[in-house]
């Protein structure tokens, strides 16, 4: 089967001379990442997503429409997929565990206390809270994995990677927000780990188109594949 191919490719960087990321896919040992889909960044009326729409209008116009039309329809498509395939479905959520963020590596504090005095709304919500949880549309299933990490990577600090390993998952598939933070940190990490990484680039989404190619670009030129949804519905369906 020829798969598809990465969001780049020699025909669009005719100047790159270096071998593309190659594997062959054992779907049996796939599993499906949604990450970090929750209501502070995925609900147009909680968190970030309401305070773009608020205060920076322009930035919303393109990031709530790509959120409500492309990628939660597309999430849903993959979650039915692999579900009916029986392959394994996971799910991060970021955020502070404890409520007053003492967790978070001072960075990320100071930036939470930066974003509060410029918009009034933080940039994350600590476990426990709505603007923590998967949103509806996407609600995990009784039996489906779902990890709190309170850094972009999940492979920093969680035991993720020993969980796929136990489940057997050798190749994941990615979905979720934001393709240049917590998906591409996550996808570059798991592919430093030898695992086959997938990033399904119609079900992914950050606030700027440009960051959205600029991370897919880079993440396909020396990590790992970029598909669109149909591809990977196909595929596992084969």
């Amino acid at each position: 089967m020829t798969e598809p191919k990465p969001i780049d490719s020699p025909e669009t960087l005719p100047g790159w001379h270096m071998p593309w990321p190659s594997f062959v896919v054992d779907w049996q040992k796939s599993a499906l990442i949604v990450i970090d889909m929750q209501n502070y960044g995925c609900n147009p009326d909680a968190g970030v997503a309401q305070m773009l729409s608020l205060r920076y209008p322009e930035i919303a116009g393109y990031y709530v429409p790509r959120l409500m039309d492309t990628v939660i329809p597309n999430a849903k498509r993959l979650l039915a997929a692999f579900r009916r395939a029986g392959r394994k479905v996971l799910y991060t959520r970021h955020g502070p565990l404890l409520p007053d963020g003492s967790d978070m590596i001072a960075r990320r504090r100071r930036r939470d206390s930066d974003s509060v005095v410029a918009t009034n709304t933080p940039t994350l919500w600590s476990k426990g809270s709505f603007e923590h949880e998967v949103i509806e549309a996407l609600s995990p299933q009784p039996g489906e994995l779902v990890i709190d990490k309170n850094t972009s990577s999940a492979f920093n600090s969680t035991g993720i990677e020993w969980m796929l390993r136990n489940m057997g998952v050798e190749t994941l598939v990615v979905t979720g927000m934001a393709t240049d933070m917590c998906v591409e940190t996550t996808s570059r990490d798991a592919a430093d780990r030898g695992f086959n990484v997938i990033i399904a680039e119609d079900a992914s989404a950050t606030f700027f188109e440009h960051h959205h190619c600029a991370a897919l670009s880079g993440f396909a030129r020396v990590f790992g594949q970029v598909w669109q949804t149909g591809d990977v519905v196909a595929a596992l369906g084969r």
